[in-house]
């Protein structure tokens, strides 16, 4: 009798003890919102602390160089880079909202989600550096300086100083730009197409360039992202051009 009153007290103290575990830790229902939202938030914060971290380490690796200085080639190409992006983002927009072409679109989106995040690269160097993001003299100048003292990649006269209109290389006018706001939706979709793998090829001479002037190991990687990238949709767009029955010029 003695032994099993001893085996009920070990028994109802082991229940007890699993009762105040289940009280202490209760299983959240599974789907619910606010663990969706939860999950949610973690995911960006973890994305968000990544990309943070992958940038200071770049920097960090970079260091070894010097500062660049306002006129460097770093600088320069970094503030044109910029507003030659901003022009393919914003092309990029206006067909985006226009096109019924699911291809085209694709094409649209991936080139305003890119070059917006490199032009957010690019506006953090200057700031890092204690540069105006602005520049204070004309486009193109930091190829110029330099060309006389590097082969630039094999780069022509036409790849390193701006046009007639003042515009750098591959950049559309504003004339042209306006037609891809008043074509028919086909006609701009084809126009955009080829305007954008001039901008492209501008583009990637100027990334070509900046790789022979710059000791910024930093510039240089996202040059050479640049080219990559930007060959690649050359590529892309110029087989979507003939299966629509139009050339690249």
């Amino acid at each position: 009798m003695a032994d099993s009153g001893h085996a009920e007290v070990v028994d109802s103290d082991t229940m007890d003890d699993d009762e105040v575990e289940a009280e202490e830790e209760p299983l959240a229902p599974r789907g619910s919102w606010l663990s969706g939202r939860a999950l949610i938030r973690m995911a960006i914060a973890g994305l968000v602390l990544v990309v943070g971290v992958v940038f200071l380490v770049s920097y960090v690796q970079d260091s070894d160089t010097s500062t660049p200085s306002d006129s460097s080639a770093a600088a320069g190409f970094a503030r044109d880079m910029i507003d030659h992006h901003a022009q393919g983002v914003n092309m990029a927009s206006i067909i985006e909202g226009r096109t019924q072409d699911a291809d085209v679109r694709q094409v649209a989106t991936d080139i305003v989600l890119t070059q917006t995040n490199q032009m957010g690269q690019m506006q953090g160097w200057l700031n890092l550096w204690g540069l105006d993001i602005g520049r204070s003299g004309q486009p193109m100048q930091w190829m110029q300086g330099h060309a006389a003292e590097h082969q630039l990649s094999g780069l022509t006269s036409a790849d390193t100083h701006v046009d007639a209109n003042g515009l750098m290389p591959g950049m559309a006018t504003q004339a042209q730009i306006n037609q891809l706001s008043s074509l028919p939706a086909k006609q701009a979709d084809i126009l955009f197409l080829q305007l954008m793998i001039k901008h492209h090829e501008g583009g990637i001479s100027m990334a070509k360039a900046v790789i022979d002037l710059t000791d910024q190991k930093v510039v240089a990687g996202l040059a050479e992202n640049i080219i990559e990238s930007q060959q690649r949709e050359i590529t892309l767009m110029q087989s979507m051009l003939k299966e629509r029955g139009a050339s690249a010029s």
